[in-house]
């Protein structure tokens, strides 16, 4: 089999800064009163002439979930190394694979979980014209960690699952895009002080820049 083709890549410091929407779900209900809320993500890194690529990345997102105050609190670091290709003119791909960092803090049950695991994911984009195209992102994370309910800490493992879709337009006089799209991510193992799961969902809006 041959393998899929190296895009060429510009040689630089690459950066990327994203504004999430979104609101939580509980798997059982818990959470009675939500609503959408900011979060952020932001990444640095350098991509290589032959479209290798090392990439850092921060996710934070607090919301509440109740009337009582009671707040969920998420965050990760990625530290991820990856390879661009392009099979085609119109399709990019991007696998990527590293570690992850994970905290997970629930006040509804007074459960912190915290967690160090590893982390598989693929960016693609598929070109429409000169200056849009679509992408699609995936991700998987599974963290081995503890969960601190307040009386005990139990080993833990965190099975985290991220997917996106959207619109992305191309700056034809610098190296940049915006994108705009949907997003949801799944957090299996951690809510409840239980092997339960909850979820966020809503909408993204970003910015890559290589430099």
């Amino acid at each position: 089999m041959t393998p899929a083709p190296q895009a060429d890549c510009k040689q630089g410091w690459t950066f990327g800064i994203e504004a999430l929407y979104l609101q939580p779900y509980q798997s059982e209900g818990v959470y009675d009163d939500t609503e959408y809320d900011f979060g952020g993500r932001i990444s640095l890194g350098y991509q290589f002439s032959d479209c290798l690529f090392t990439k850092a990345t921060y996710f934070g997102y607090e919301t509440d979930t109740d009337n009582n105050g009671d707040e969920l609190s998420v965050s990760s670091i990625d530290l991820v190394i990856g390879q661009t290709f392009k099979p085609s003119d119109v399709l990019t791909l991007s696998p990527y694979v590293g570690l992850s960092y994970v905290t997970v803090e629930e006040d509804e049950s007074d459960t912190e979980f915290d967690g160090l695991g590893v982390v598989l994911g693929i960016d693609v984009t598929r070109s429409l014209n000169n200056s849009f195209s679509l992408y699609a992102t995936a991700k998987q994370t599974i963290a081995f960690g503890t969960t601190d309910d307040g009386n005990t800490d139990e080993d833990t493992v965190a099975f985290i699952s991220q997917a996106g879709l959207g619109v992305q337009y191309d700056f034809s006089n610098i190296d940049a895009n915006i994108r705009l799209g949907v997003e949801g991510q799944w957090w299996g193992g951690v809510s409840d002080d239980d092997s339960e799961s909850f979820g966020l969902a809503g909408f993204v809006l970003g910015a890559n820049f290589t430099f």
